[in-house]
């Protein structure tokens, strides 16, 4: 009967070390699946950066090119302010936490946006309100789980899904994210954003890798909204730096109805 019972035991054991150690193996594979995400997520704002990019919106009726100064520092503030075209040159939009301000010169006005507002469109571009606000989102709001992973020499591809964990105040159901590692450095190469039925509602494509800033940074990012035939927004960097130095007040209405 002993030695029943310590066979019994030791199987007991080797289960619950076994049940343990694949308990901190999906806990180690979660917590590397959310480490991918946030530095593909930190990539092009690191602590502080600032960038001059052009955003070219198209629709089947009209296109347009906006010429346009990006400031941030961490995760909660960023300005933005517009030096073309002329007509809206000095028009800008501050963020901080979970505020944003927009300035329209023609009219010298300060408008605060409103919960209500922060699904309509930034300039007329495929991108809103809330996807500036919610910068770090992706990370915070949201479980990642890997999908696949392969191979592709020394970079190995990922493919995540986030989840929203439950009451996020997040817009989309599901995000599916294609993320490239390599020697410790994750580029972001696609993002699928799913409605809450499971719709596929819009792409992010990232390309056009390159040296910019002393960083390896994808320079064209393309924004496909599906429920728009035709209609797409496409962000090109043309400067990019990080680690820059901002005065406290830096970030604040006055910088924002600065003219330029």
């Amino acid at each position: 009967m002993n030695l029943v019972y310590q066979t019994a035991s030791w199987r007991a054991i080797i289960f619950s070390a076994t049940v343990g150690f694949l308990s901190a193996a999906q806990a180690l594979a979660a917590l590397s699946a959310t480490e991918l995400v946030d530095k593909s997520n930190e990539l092009l704002r690191g602590q502080s950066s600032h960038a001059r990019v052009t955003i070219q919106i198209t629709t089947p009726r009209w296109q347009r090119t906006l010429d346009v100064e990006v400031w941030n520092q961490g995760r909660a503030k960023a300005l933005m302010r517009v030096h073309s075209p002329i007509k809206e040159r000095g028009n800008g939009t501050l963020r901080i936490d979970k505020e944003i301000w927009n300035w329209l010169i023609e009219v010298e006005r300060t408008l605060k946006i409103p919960p209500s507002m922060l699904q309509t469109s930034w300039m007329g571009s495929d991108f809103t309100f809330d996807d500036m606000i919610k910068s770090d989102s992706i990370v915070k709001d949201y479980t990642h789980n890997i999908l696949e992973e392969t191979k592709e020499g020394n970079k190995t591809i990922y493919k995540i899904e986030a989840v929203p964990m439950p009451e996020a105040p997040v817009v989309w159901g599901k995000v599916l994210l294609t993320l490239e590692e390599e020697d410790g450095r994750v580029l972001p190469l696609e993002e699928e954003d799913y409605s809450e039925r499971g719709v596929h509602m819009r792409t992010l494509r990232f390309s056009s890798i390159k040296e910019m800033g002393g960083r390896i940074i994808p320079t064209k990012l393309e924004c496909i909204p599906h429920k728009r035939p035709g209609q797409k927004t496409v962000i090109l960097y043309k400067q990019f730096d990080v680690d820059v130095p901002f005065n406290e007040d830096f970030f604040g209405l006055s910088t924002l109805q600065k003219p330029l």
